[in-house]
């Protein structure tokens, strides 16, 4: 009996201790000239004090939710282990039934719209929360990754470095209404078309930065997005990217570019790498097509929608990625 009460007693002290241990989630909305908009928020625990943590903004795609996104991607073991702050912005439903973000809407592909109030959330959230502003990353699936696209092209001061899951280029369509054929067969603005205009969208800000770094992936079976999405947006991120090099279309910030296979294994399936390096030797753009992979977040939670246990996992690689950019 004694035994049996010790073994209770550190059960109990081991449960306390785990809760004290983990961080937090906490919902909440905030309002911007474009409507409202819920989020969720993964706030670390044990952050250093006096420390500001750097801020991963992650949108859902289509069907989603912030909940079900959050879930998915597991991404608050990361957070903890790296502290950072995770948070994921969700769309109002009556800005669209299904949820997307309205990536397809050319006047969104601005500094205006959805584009706007997320860039507004994002402010309120280091303000809140005593977030480093300049170490502000973005990630997202399907239609949150085309909108990540979006930020970047539009707002390439106030991020770091861009991930990409099954989504588009910036500006894949300029009239929105080829919108069904833009999904299956490609953006029908060309990638070097949509770069100058997405230099253009961020012109008139002062304090661009020199790259734009960017993680794809994409599934090559695929039933809803055309695999041709993750070339265009690798070469429309390649021309940005030579744009805010020097402000010109010179190919000066491409110094060399590599492929590498990946065999398939009892936990992953097999992959090829393609990677872009820039002039100081740094990879900038990794590129992943998987095979055999869906329309889902690669390496995600079991039995959540829009998520493949199988990996390479995603949200890790992601991370790795951002780290290297200042995360």
């Amino acid at each position: 009996m004694k035994i049996l009460s010790l073994l209770i007693v550190s059960l109990v002290l081991m449960t306390v201790w785990g809760n004290a241990q983990a961080g937090i989630w906490k919902t909440n909305t905030t309002s911007s000239s474009n409507g409202f908009n819920d989020y969720r928020i993964y706030i670390p625990s044990d952050l250093p004090k006096g420390h500001k943590p750097s801020l991963v903004v992650m949108l859902h795609g289509c069907d989603q939710n912030a909940e079900e996104f959050a879930k998915g991607s597991h991404i608050e073991a990361l957070a903890e282990k790296e502290k950072f702050i995770a948070l994921f912005p969700e769309q109002n439903i009556l800005n669209n039934a299904m949820r997307c973000w309205n990536w397809y809407v050319p006047a969104y592909n601005s500094r205006y719209g959805e584009s706007q109030s997320i860039i507004s959330m994002v402010d309120t959230i280091i303000e809140k929360y005593n977030i480093d502003s300049e170490n502000v990353f973005a990630g997202g699936m399907s239609a949150g990754a085309s909108m990540v696209s979006i930020l970047g092209n539009c707002y390439p001061e106030r991020f770091k470095a861009l991930a990409s899951n099954d989504g588009t280029q910036f500006y894949a369509t300029s009239s929105g209404m080829d919108f069904i054929s833009v999904v299956m067969k490609g953006a029908s603005n060309t990638p070097a078309s949509a770069a100058k205009t997405g230099f253009e969208c961020s012109r008139s800000v002062e304090n661009k930065p020199k790259q734009m770094p960017i993680i794809i992936f994409y599934g090559m079976n695929s039933p809803l997005m055309s695999p041709i999405h993750a070339t265009q947006i690798e070469d429309e991120m390649k021309d940005f990217n030579d744009y805010l090099d020097n402000g010109k279309k010179d190919n000066s910030n491409i110094k060399s570019k590599n492929v590498y296979a990946v065999a398939a294994t009892k936990v992953s399936y097999g992959y090829k790498l393609y990677t872009t390096t820039n002039q100081d030797n740094q990879v900038f753009i990794e590129r992943y097509m998987i095979d055999n992979l869906g329309h889902d977040w690669s390496g995600g939670v079991s039995g959540v929608k829009y998520n493949d246990s199988k990996g390479p996992d995603a949200t890790a690689l992601m991370i790795k990625f951002f780290k290297r950019f200042g995360l």
